[in-house]
C-alpha cells in the first residue's frame, strides 16, 4: 500500500473488523476530519457530526473496500469522503432551514486545508516510527531538546545524560527522521513533508 501515514496492514485489519485497528484509524484520522470541518466553518458539534458521518461511511465500506494504488492515493479517496460528507451535512442543514443550497466548490480551500492536516498526521506517524527505532531515552532527549526546545542543561539533568549524549541523540534522531520523511515523500510526491 502506497501511503505513509498508515502501516501497510491497517486498512486490511480494519476490513476484517478488528476493533483495535478501528480505534487506531479513528485516533489517526479524526483530527484531520475535525480540522477539515473547522476549516469550512463548522462549529464543534458539527465537526463531531462530520467525524461520525465519515467514520460511519468508512466503516460501512470497509468490508468491500479494496485499496488499489494504481487508482490513486488513499489520501485522495479519504479527502473525497470527508468533502462529500461535509457537503451532505450542509445540504441537509440548508433544507432544514429552508435555505438555498451552497455546496462547497472546487475553489474552496478544502483541499489545501485537508492536505495540511494530512501532512500533520504524516509527520506524527513519522515521529511514531522514529520512536520505535530508537531507545526511549534517546527519543525523550530528542523530544525535549529539539522539539520542545527545553534548555540543554535541564534535559541533561532530567534524563541523567551528558550534554554530549543529548547532542548525539538529537543528531541520530534527526538523521533517522529525515530518512523516514524522505521515504514518505518518495511514496507520495505531493506530500512535501519537512522536519
Amino acid at each position: 500500500m502506497n501511503y505513509p501515514t498508515t502501516r501497510s496492514s491497517l486498512l486490511e485489519r480494519v476490513q476484517q473488523g478488528d476493533e483495535i485497528s478501528w480505534n487506531e484509524f479513528y485516533y489517526r484520522y479524526s483530527p484531520v476530519i475535525r480540522a477539515a470541518g473547522a476549516g469550512i466553518k463548522f462549529n464543534n458539534a458539527e465537526c463531531d457530526d462530520l467525524v461520525q458521518a465519515v467514520m460511519l461511511k468508512i466503516f460501512n465500506r470497509a468490508q468491500t473496500f479494496v485499496y488499489k494504488p494504481v487508482n490513486g492515493k488513499f489520501r485522495t479517496y479519504f479527502a473525497r469522503v470527508v468533502h462529500n460528507q461535509a457537503v451532505d451535512m450542509i445540504r441537509r442543514n440548508n433544507v432544514q432551514k429552508n435555505l438555498p443550497g451552497e455546496p462547497i466548490d472546487a475553489c474552496d480551500p478544502f483541499d489545501e486545508l485537508f492536505d495540511s492536516e494530512w501532512r500533520k498526521a504524516a509527520l506524527a506517524e513519522a515521529k511514531a516510527e522514529l520512536r520505535l527505532r530508537v531507545s526511549d531515552k534517546t527519543f525523550m532527549a530528542f523530544e525535549l531538546y529539539s522539539l520542545q526546545n527545553r534548555p540543554l542543561k535541564t534535559v541533561a539533568q532530567t534524563l541523567e545524560m551528558t550534554p554530549d549524549q543529548i547532542y548525539v541523540a538529537k543528531n541520530r534522531c534527526i538523521k533517522i527522521l529525515q530518512e523516514i520523511i524522505r521515504r514518505y515523500n518518495e511514496i507520495d510526491g505531493a506530500l512535501h513533508l519537512e522536519i
